[in-house]
């Protein structure tokens, strides 16, 4: 099915009968999006089931009440929710932002900033390019591992805060390729419920242009240089 609105050409096919919103447009039994031609950032938003996308050059909005999000090349921006599922963004130019309520998120090839947070599930970024240009970092997890790869040229300045709580143990670890100072607290905080403690990490390396911050809960913290 080829739809044509104020210029644009949607290529949609059809998979499933869950309603979709693309750039405006209301279909019906649209469940995957192969690749389209815009002059517009890409929307697509969906009360329910997956959404894979090939390729978004000039930006994607894209939101779901509960499904796997995957995005193959991301243009200038990419906003993706969903209320549970997994995030993937193949290769990005411009900045990430990514929020699942429960699933993993995997960035690879980010050229751009990314913020990334799932209140339940592993967090995986992979930072490529040129690095004379700021591109801030905020990774955060409820509940899982979080592994950062960048270039070894990538100046930044550096802040990880992992909790562990008591009935999980403390085994989790930040381990890091960078030097970063770390310390752990001794007292259990209550202020949260179940009592925590943290394991706080920072540094700098090179002039710090680009903010690194993460942040999780009961799982590793890998920060890594290639």
């Amino acid at each position: 099915m080829t739809m044509h609105k104020t210029g644009v050409v949607f290529l949609l096919f059809v998979a499933g009968a869950i309603p979709l919103t693309v750039s405006g447009c209301k279909c019906s039994r649209t469940n995957y999006v192969e690749a389209a031609t815009y002059s517009t950032p890409m929307h697509i938003e969906k009360m329910g089931g997956d959404i894979d996308v090939a390729d978004a050059p000039n930006g994607a909005h894209f939101s779901t009440m509960g499904g796997n999000i995957h995005l193959g090349n991301a243009g200038s921006f990419a906003k993706l929710k969903t209320m549970g599922g997994n995030i993937a963004v193949d290769h990005a130019n411009g900045a990430i932002d990514a929020a699942t309520m429960g699933g993993k998120i995997t960035i690879s090839d980010a050229h751009d900033a990314i913020k990334a947070s799932t209140m339940a599930g592993d967090i995986t970024a992979h930072v490529v390019g040129n690095s004379s240009e700021r591109h801030d970092i905020e990774l955060s997890s409820k509940s899982g591992t979080i592994v950062l790869t960048v270039p070894k040229d990538f100046p930044m300045e550096v802040r990880i805060k992992l909790a562990y709580t008591r009935n999980a143990g403390d085994h989790f670890r930040i381990i890091d390729h960078v030097g970063l100072t770390q310390q752990e607290t001794q007292e259990w905080d209550n202020s949260f419920g179940s009592p925590r403690k943290y394991i706080l990490a920072n540094g700098r390396v090179g002039s710090g242009l680009n903010h690194v911050t993460i942040d999780t809960i009961n799982g590793d913290v890998i920060l890594k240089q290639e």
